[in-house]
């Protein structure tokens, strides 16, 4: 009897230690979440302003599901050190409740992922033949300033706007110098191109950018759903040890 108990309580300790370390990655990666949106709100702002569709929904959906983390971590460490049995069934439920919830969003973002690039591509062309009204040329500009890009597919497609059909020009965040407007004069096919101008589309750039980094997004998606899987199982473990530690105690 000596001996189970013993083993039960070892088996107590490095369940508590493992849920205790998984939690606190689990609070690290809500940490994350919160602040990726708002960077999204902040940093971010004029390529969402360019996609409303995005704009008014992403950085407050990923900064709830950040803060709802870290409640939940912050909540299982408490259960962890108390070892309340409920508690810690309760914790597995939310914690599945959330693994549920990101799994949701995942799949509602790809299935919208036609739609998003769609309304990308319509709304930069929109913005382009209202250029250069005020705020959204602004936005147009930080997005080819910040991706070093020009137009939609090409530079060309600001010949086919208001701003660019009269004179052949583009605006000068299109420049590789900022300060350099040779690129934006009346001649522009006498420039040399890819000395001067960034001749490629910010839809292509946009694309290849989200796919260089596919590994990274891939890595914090697979971290943030794979701990709360952990943590229901060591949860569960914890509290059915628990259970059987008062158990044989009482025996």
């Amino acid at each position: 009897m000596t001996w189970r108990r013993f083993q039960t309580t070892a088996s107590l300790a490095l369940l508590r230690t493992l849920l205790f370390f998984v939690n606190l990655i689990f609070i690290l990666s809500g940490g994350i979440l919160l602040l990726l949106g708002i960077a999204l709100r902040s940093h971010f702002k004029e390529f969402l302003e360019i996609t409303p569709e995005m704009k008014s929904s992403s950085p407050y959906v990923v900064m709830g599901l950040g803060i709802v983390i870290l409640l939940i971590g912050f909540s299982a460490l408490w259960c962890t050190i108390k070892g309340r049995i409920t508690l810690l069934y309760v914790y597995s439920i939310l914690i599945l409740l959330v693994l549920i919830a990101e799994v949701v969003l995942a799949v509602a973002v790809i299935m919208r992922k036609q739609t998003y690039e769609t309304a990308f591509k319509t709304n930069v062309r929109n913005i382009m033949h209202q250029y250069p009204q005020k705020p959204m040329n602004l936005h147009v500009d930080h997005l080819q300033r910040a991706l070093s890009c020009c137009g939609i597919d090409s530079y060309t497609d600001w010949f086919e706007t208001p701003y660019g059909s009269l004179q052949s020009q583009v605006p000068s965040s299109c420049c590789k110098i900022s300060l350099n407007h040779t690129c934006t004069s009346v001649h522009l096919k006498t420039v040399n191109l890819p000395t001067d101008l960034n001749t490629n589309g910010c839809y292509s750039t946009v694309i290849s950018t989200i796919k260089s980094n596919y590994p990274i997004f891939g890595g914090i998606i697979l971290t943030i759903a794979l701990f709360p899987l952990v943590a229901v199982i060591l949860s569960c473990c914890l509290a059915h040890q628990l259970g059987k530690h008062r158990y044989e105690r009482v025996d």
